[in-house]
């Protein structure tokens, strides 16, 4: 694209010559008054007067507002790029031009603008133009080739390869074999030649490898004086003239079109032993013209074929960065839509927009400017997925969709990623830019309903960031940013839960139907903080497990329950304790024996036997990790420490297991005991348990126990199990229950 400069838009229309003596008189507001000190044309120009300078001394004479007003000028050969700094830079929206230090008119922002979106319509108008040349050209060929089969119906077989002649070496083959037919000649070859008349491809029947090879170094040896018209090789090369290379007469025929060679035909050994005359002339160079055509339409196919591709890039792809730009967004939106519509899965749009970019290109410069927006764009992809689709808004705006996600919380932490990976500086012709990002997420739990829809909430999530201070993300909905607000709050208080001592754990015992005693008890986590108060155990489990932090707090309360077996233990009250192990901290990956060394070393630590440990493990836990699940609890049964199965019932598990794994007890989940009176189901399937727990010799706990007709219901049926419950006893503190117990 050619450079635009100043003369391209310069302005004379609002314009209004005065001399340097005259006073404002009545003016149009859009008026910008060029002052001379004498005559326009011979008078010196003394600076240009907008109505806003008037406006302020409306009494001066022109000489003395023309003393207010900047002296910087351009001049016609003024690159556009240039004149727009300079007016950045001394904050004007217009400048004079000076050709030869006379006065030839200003320019204005609003006029370089509208010469610019005018000179990118013109070359889109051309680039359309030209695509439409290429197609009518092709059309023409087409018709050129029609024409040519019409003229040349002395041969049939020639005539069906010309109908369908093409680039293809089959055809091609076909083409040469009905050509040597009619010609009469045994042998015959197409050899197409590139830019530099190298050999790139030959087709031929009659001539041996050895021949072929021959003639391939003389079209290589005379490149530089290969005929335009149909000449005899041996007029040209004199080995082949004097037969040295034992070739008899080869007839060379050029393959041209618009002073383009794309090739040659070769015809030797005519079989009647004569010399090749017009006729076979004629016929080859027939044969030429239309392969030309051929080759040349291809040639062209290819070019409109990039046009195209070039064209489809641009509309889809923002040129600076390389990103989808708002076209293809819009796209992959609407298949988000169709898809939300068969599968209902969530997903979400994150809005990302530079901090203060304005200040990058006022301070550095555009070019600056322009390299950090590519940078950005390298660095945005780190924080994603594969399935995310990264594009280029607008300026400096970006847009992520992502199509599967799961929750608000995994849309948040990719957010929370992106806006860390902007604390390292951005490097750009040695300047260390550092700029922060904020970002607007809108988050659609059965997926998008409308492109538009989804773009505003997106947009208006990003402006409620940007208002509450920036470098920072907001979700469109103040429940579900609250929600996401009150997750990561409430992670990082857990965090520093067990530091600040606010982690205690409470005991609920576990009692012998048969003869009242209180046989055991049940650790269980609870959580009172300083500022919220108890926290229920089903609100923040969760969040432990999920960040991985119920391996820490899991190390804790093993070591807190030992302890404390310990302390009752030492004051003659034998308690047995039990811990609940989750999946996270059973399989934790740091060593596959971890767990095992873990708990071997609490009870090494308390000198506590291990008969007064218990833990307890859900069937699923179990069964999905069989062979980690047997080694480790066959380890921790061959110390003594015993191991219940929790919530037994609920879950996936095979009876062949069951027998086979090193464990003392069920527990019969709560959710059977708690229509166990009124439903038949329930009370069959706690009577199966228990029948079966005792073929395999195993103890039965029942845990959720809050009534007496569910108490009474295993009373009856003279069931030796184990209970416990809110009927016998709540969890409480140790201090209660050495007190209760005493």
């Amino acid at each position: 694209m050619n450079t635009l400069f100043v003369r391209d838009c310069v302005q004379t229309d609002l314009v209004q010559y005065v001399l340097d003596e005259e006073r404002p008189r009545k003016i149009d507001k859009n008026t910008i008054f060029a002052v001379f000190n004498d005559n326009p044309k011979d008078g010196k120009f003394c600076g240009l007067v907008t109505l806003q300078e008037v406006s302020k001394h409306p009494n001066w004479i022109f000489a003395d507002l023309c003393k207010s007003s900047s002296s910087i000028f351009v001049t016609p050969e003024t690159p556009i790029e240039q004149s727009l700094a300079m007016l950045d830079i001394n904050g004007q929206e217009l400048l004079p031009v000076l050709d030869k230090d006379r006065f030839a008119g200003v320019i204005t922002r609003t006029a370089i603008f509208e010469r610019i979106v005018s000179r990118k319509q013109h070359l889109l108008t051309e680039s359309h133009t030209s695509l439409e040349q290429i197609e009518q050209e092709h059309q023409q060929l087409l018709s050129w080739s029609k024409r040519l089969e019409e003229l040349h119906d002395r041969s049939r077989d020639l005539l069906a390869c010309l109908a369908r002649i093409s680039t293809e070496p089959e055809v091609k083959y076909q083409g040469i074999n009905a050509l040597a037919k009619i010609v009469q000649c045994h042998s015959a070859s197409v050899q197409l030649v590139d830019n530099h008349y190298s050999i790139t491809d030959t087709v031929g029947i009659g001539f041996t490898e050895q021949q072929l090879s021959v003639l391939h170094q003389c079209l290589t040896l005379h490149k530089n004086s290969l005929p335009n018209t149909p000449e005899l090789l041996n007029d040209l090369c004199p080995e082949c003239k004097e037969r040295s290379h034992n070739l008899s007469p080869v007839l060379l025929v050029p393959i041209r079109r618009d002073a383009h060679t794309f090739g040659y035909i070769l015809l030797s050994e005519k079989l009647s032993g004569q010399q090749f005359d017009k006729n076979d002339e004629l016929f080859a160079l027939s044969f030429a013209h239309t392969l030309s055509l051929a080759l040349d339409n291809a040639q062209k196919l290819k070019q409109v074929e990039k046009v195209r591709h070039d064209l489809d890039y641009l509309a889809h792809f923002d040129a600076l960065t390389g990103l989808p730009n708002r076209a293809l967004l819009t796209d992959r939106l609407q298949q988000a839509v169709k898809l939300a519509a068969q599968k209902k899965v969530s997903q979400a749009l994150l809005f990302i927009d530079l901090d203060d970019f304005k200040r990058v290109n006022d301070s550095l410069g555009h070019m600056v400017g322009d390299a950090l927006l590519a940078e950005v764009a390298k660095r945005l992809p780190e924080s994603l997925s594969k399935n995310d689709t990264l594009t280029r808004f607008a300026g400096d705006e970006f847009v992520v969709l992502m199509t599967y996600i799961n929750e608000p919380v995994d849309a948040a932490n990719i957010a929370e990623k992106i806006i860390s990976s902007f604390h390292q500086p951005f490097v750009i012709d040695e300047h260390e830019v550092f700029v922060s990002i904020s970002i607007g997420i809108a988050f659609f739990n059965e997926g998008i309903d409308s492109v538009d829809q989804a773009l505003s909430d997106a947009d208006n999530a990003l402006r409620h960031a940007k208002a509450l201070g920036k470098n920072q993300y907001h979700f469109f909905s103040d429940e579900m940013n609250n929600s996401v607000q009150n997750h990561f709050e409430l992670e990082n208080r857990l965090r520093r839960a067990i530091a600040d001592n606010e982690l205690q754990l409470y005991y609920q015992p576990k009692i012998d139907i048969v003869n009242g005693d209180t046989v055991g008890f049940e650790a269980l986590l609870r959580w009172h903080n300083a500022e919220h108060g108890d926290i229920s155990p089903s609100i923040f489990i969760p969040i432990a497990e999920k960040s991985g932090l119920i391996v820490s707090i899991g190390e804790w309360v093993i070591d807190q329950a030992c302890k404390q077996a310990k302390q009752w233990l030492d004051a003659g009250f034998p308690a047995h304790i039990s811990v609940n192990l989750s999946a996270r901290q059973f399989l934790h990956t740091g060593k596959p024996n971890k767990l095992f060394e873990l708990i071997e070393s609490s009870l090494n630590r308390y000198q506590l036997p291990a008969e007064y440990l218990e833990v307890e493990i859900t069937e699923n836990l179990m069964m999905h990790h069989l062979n980690e699940s047997f080694a480790i609890l066959e380890k921790l049964k061959n110390i003594g420490v015993k191991i219940f199965i929790d919530d037994f019932g609920t879950g996936y598990s095979s009876l062949s297991y069951i027998k086979k794994f090193p464990i003392h007890a069920l527990k019969i989940d709560k959710s059977f005991i708690d229509d166990l009176v009124n439903d038949e189901n329930d009370a069959a399937i706690v009577t199966a348990i228990i029948a079966m727990a005792k073929q395999l010799k195993l103890e039965v706990v029942v845990e959720g126990v809050e009534t007496e007709e569910q108490l009474a219901f295993f009373r009856d049926n003279d069931y030796a199990v184990t209970v416990q419950g809110y009927y016998f006893c709540a969890p409480l503190p140790a201090k209660e229950i050495r007190y209760i117990y005493q």
